[in-house]
């Protein structure tokens, strides 16, 4: 008899066991030189962030100010958890 796994778990397991995870203070660093480089802004606060342990991401929802703006703005980040890559970035969700 064969035992199958699915892709999700092979994942998981891979990621759990082989990969070693960006820190959440180390996350904030990326966050903070993409945010930088991406809008020029960097008075930022992190609302939410999610590490998605299958996927092997973190989900970031960040509020930032630019310099002499008046009001703040959004973004929303992908950044992948072992390499601190970031997968995607969309300004004002």
């Amino acid at each position: 008899m064969t035992n199958l796994i699915s892709a999700a778990g092979v994942d998981e397991c891979r990621f759990r066991y082989n990969m070693p995870t960006l820190t959440f203070d180390d996350l904030k660093k990326r966050v903070a030189e993409h945010v930088k480089l991406a809008v020029g802004a960097e008075d930022f606060d992190i609302t939410s962030a999610k590490l998605e342990e299958v996927k092997g991401t973190w989900s970031v929802d960040v509020e930032y100010k630019k310099p002499k703006a008046m009001f703040a703005d959004t973004a929303y980040l992908v950044v992948d958890a072992t390499t601190g890559e970031v997968k995607e970035f969309r300004k004002g969700m």
